[in-house]
């Protein structure tokens, strides 16, 4: 036992090795967008292009982006406390549906800004628009890369990865667009484009927001649904019915579990308990579970009425 408990230890210690080096990616791609929206203002006012200053405004966003995601993340490593007894991880969970909605409302103002350019399309801004928007496809391949590895464990990072590749296809329209408009004088490209990149960011997000609606609105892991944890729980011995059956999730890890078990007359509570409990962490890896054991004699004691609202379970 004490082995394990080490082992535990450890474990805890790479992982807030690894927290920090995360940090300190997220740090630097905060650094590198705040220099590209400087730089891509700077650029705007000299070439007099709206669209570069748009571009440097909406990386800007990019980097705040950023700030919420991290202060997010620093935030939920924070544990338990007095006024939050499950720990605050979900702020990354709330950071990320922020940024979604700010990515849904950058896509329908670059959509409205579009539809204005189709009806009276913009003059040749040059190439410094070109150059510039070459820098931002870096820039945005370079943020994206340092966040990318963080995307796959964190909702939150995800959401933020998620705009600096909106950047980096606007990068590329604006470079295709520019080279087009230098070219050919066509100058439709650019809202064409513009439009497709948007129509892009809302597929995205309208996947990508799903899973933390779900966990906002304590909804049930997507691998489990209540009936089929309530069917197993049915199915042991010494249980004579299950009701007051709850599954949420408390953040992306973690996932909680409560019941309240009809005991057959005369089965033990404690042996049921223990192997509904091994059940639900075997079938399911269910490990935050509350179980509460009742006698069909007695019937259930909560005075919500709470008990007939899950009998058919």
């Amino acid at each position: 036992m004490p082995h394990d408990h080490h082992h535990h230890g450890d474990d805890h210690h790479h992982h807030h090795l690894s927290a920090d080096a995360g940090d300190r990616r997220v740090v630097a791609a905060v650094g590198i967008n705040v220099l590209l929206t400087v730089a891509q203002i700077i650029g705007g006012l000299i070439a007099g292009s709206v669209a570069l200053i748009a571009d440097g405004v909406h990386n800007f966003s990019d980097a705040l982006a950023l700030v919420l995601a991290f202060g997010a993340r620093r935030l939920a490593r924070r544990g338990a406390d007095a006024a939050m007894s499950f720990g605050w991880a979900r702020a990354e969970v709330v950071a990320a549906l922020v940024n979604y909605v700010s990515l849904i409302i950058v896509a329908i103002w670059l959509m409205a800004e579009a539809v204005g350019r189709l009806i009276d399309p913009p003059g040749v801004d040059g190439w410094i628009v070109v150059w510039l928007a070459g820098l931002a496809l870096v820039i945005d391949l370079g943020t994206a890369g340092l966040t990318w590895r963080l995307s796959k464990e964190s909702v939150n990072i995800r959401a933020a990865f998620l705009h600096n590749m909106a950047d980096a296809g606007a990068s590329v329209a604006v470079i295709v667009g520019g080279i087009l408009i230098l070219l050919y004088d066509w100058r439709l490209v650019d809202p064409l484009l513009t439009i497709g990149i948007s129509l892009f960011i809302l597929w995205h997000v309208a996947g990508d927001i799903r899973p933390v609606l779900r966990i906002l609105m304590l909804g049930a892991p997507m691998r489990h649904e209540v009936p089929e944890v309530a069917a197993h729980l049915n199915a042991l011995p010494g249980i004579a019915s299950v009701h007051h059956v709850h599954l949420w999730q408390i953040d992306e890890a973690r996932n909680s579990f409560e019941a309240h078990l009809v005991l057959e007359d005369g089965a033990d509570f404690t042996a049921v308990i223990a192997r509904a409990k091994a059940m639900l962490a075997e079938e399911f890896g269910l490990l935050h579970v509350t179980l509460e054991p009742e006698t069909q004699a007695a019937g259930c004691a909560d005075q919500e009425g709470a008990c007939p609202e899950g009998a058919a379970l």
